[in-house]
């Protein structure tokens, strides 16, 4: 959700150049894949880029472009957000779970033709820590890393952390190449933050050994990226061509006609366009995004929505199978807090929704005759899908249970400051992990993150709050799939959340593209896609 901000600004940029992207459509010919040009593939996108450094990017679609260009100790392969090992080839973790000891794999070398080295993690590790950024929040439980030798590298943590090996698969722990960034003016110093001044050259330039090198980067118009000759792996077309293209009707029409590849931020409405059309294939595949209700539990901002009894008829009011079919196909139902996807995970029952139970909550709690709320949603969408349409949604089914919903709508940067200071009575919010991990989720529990945006406080549920103290540090899988399922009946049962759907990602490609599979953390591997002759 911290990213939410930034996507925001992002999408009003965007908009600002929306006049500039239909520009864009009449020139992009030039770059398209023609018979003649086959080894480049052009995408077309709305993206929220807003650095190249990996030590400051935190954008949704910051990995999209580090995967392409750097590598990483762990990564994510495919459709899969398991961390699998790349520029190392083991690691072992010692009896008191806090130190990590990684071997690395032999042959990566830099774009530079510099070999990637355990210095070289040492540099980058501490270089995302020291400067500060947003970023560095992921590195906050590391206390020291160090070089045992060219091939060897030793990470300790502050206290067990189950989520570390999914936190090292991002953009804020992608190695860079020490020798070259240091000449560019890079420092992984303690005062980095001040004395670091590497990122203008990698907002130009790559300096990783990942299958792409950055030829050049516009924001908001353009980027290039040629083939890196020093890759390890396997490399399919030479150039790929990004290009900024906000309104998803123009990305269609370029598609359409030959001019782009891919056509990756499009939502349910235009998907229904491509099928009928039938010209590109669409591919769908599910998010981590989940868009949910907060209610405020703090009886000064909203008496109704802080009962605990009202809480609970507004979850078993709710038509779930309704947002499902607006979010599109492949959304799916999570029970609670935990995506599809992450450790223990549970899906709502068919049968969840139950009126005259929620009635009945509705008269236990003195509110047999409803009352009326307001709900804010802003302007803006999860996926292609409007908060809007989904506070719609919410309106007529709380409506059977006599609540009567006032919509408010307000850009996104104004509703989020009163969901951030815990001021929001009813609003419709989205979640989209930082990291691809069940502690990632517990920002839900009492007193943390969004906990505290609910006024939730610790001690109105010290269950929840010492299942999740469990969860961070337990690496046993069975044993954790125990703890994230009780903590998720709980949280079904008495929360300040009802939880909507998880969101699928479609987008649309030429009939010619292969090897395309959507990930949540990367959305594409650039290197796998290729066109048929």
């Amino acid at each position: 959700m911290k990213k939410t901000g930034l996507l925001a600004i992002t999408l009003m940029l965007a908009l600002s150049l929306f006049a500039c992207s239909k520009k864009e459509g009449n020139n992009i010919a030039t770059g398209g894949t023609s018979a003649s040009n086959a080894d480049t593939i052009v995408i077309g996108v709305a993206s929220d880029w807003k650095t190249m450094d990996p030590a400051r990017a935190y954008e949704v679609y910051g990995n999209f472009y580090f995967y392409a260009t750097y590598e990483n100790l762990y990564m994510v392969e495919g459709s899969d957000l398991t961390p699998k090992p790349v520029l190392a080839k083991e690691y072992t973790v010692d009896d008191s779970g806090l130190v990590y000891t990684f071997k690395l794999d032999e042959g990566h070398k830099f774009s530079s033709g510099n070999p990637v080295t355990a210095n070289d993690v040492v540099f980058s590790f501490n270089r995302t820590k020291n400067i500060k950024g947003n970023a560095a929040a992921l590195t906050e439980g590391v206390a020291k890393v160090e070089a045992k030798d060219d091939k060897t590298v030793v990470v300790t943590l502050k206290a067990k952390d189950a989520s570390f090996l999914s936190k090292i698969t991002g953009n804020a722990f992608a190695v860079l190449d020490s020798k070259v960034v240091k000449e560019k003016g890079g420092s992984d110093a303690a005062d980095a933050s001040t004395s670091d001044k590497a990122s203008a050259y990698l907002d130009g330039a790559s300096a990783g050994s990942g299958p792409y090198v950055l030829k050049k980067w516009t924001a908001n118009t353009e980027m290039v990226l040629e083939k890196n000759p020093n890759y390890k792996g396997t490399v399919n077309a030479s150039k790929i061509i990004i290009k900024e293209m906000p309104d998803p009707n123009t990305q269609i029409q370029a598609l359409e006609k030959g001019d782009i590849d891919v056509a990756l931020s499009v939502g349910p409405d235009q998907v229904k366009s491509i099928k009928a059309g039938g010209k590109s294939k669409v591919v769908s595949s599910p998010t981590s995004t989940i868009s949910f209700l907060l209610m405020n539990n703090k009886p000064e901002i909203s008496k109704e929505m802080a009962n605990p009894l009202v809480q609970q008829a507004v979850r078993y009011a709710l038509d779930y199978k309704g947002f499902q079919q607006l979010a599109g196909d492949g959304a799916l139902l999570p029970l609670s807090f935990v995506q599809k996807g992450f450790v223990g995970a549970k899906s709502r029952p068919d049968n969840y929704q139950n009126i005259e139970k929620a009635k009945e909550l509705m008269k236990q709690a003195g509110f047999e005759n409803g009352f009326t709320v307001p709900l804010t949603a802003a302007n803006y969408d999860s996926e292609g899908l409007s908060w809007i349409t989904i506070a719609e949604k919410v309106k007529e089914d709380l409506a059977k249970i006599n609540i009567k919903v006032e919509i408010k709508t307000g850009e996104i940067g104004v509703v989020i400051d009163d969901y951030r200071n815990g001021k929001a009575p009813f609003i419709v919010m989205h979640w989209s992990p930082d990291y691809y991990d069940l502690n990632n989720q517990l920002a839900f529990i009492p007193g943390d993150i969004v906990g505290k945006r609910a006024n939730w406080d610790p001690a109105a549920n010290s269950e929840l709050v010492s299942l999740a103290e469990q969860a961070k540090v337990e690496i046993d899988d069975t044993k954790r799939a125990e703890i994230s399922s009780k903590m998720q009946d709980i949280m079904a049962e008495n929360s300040p959340y009802a939880f909507l759907v998880q969101h699928p990602k479609s987008f649309a490609v030429s009939s010619k593209l292969e090897g395309v599979a959507y990930n949540d953390l990367c959305k594409l591997h650039l290197n796998d896609l290729k066109l048929s002759k």
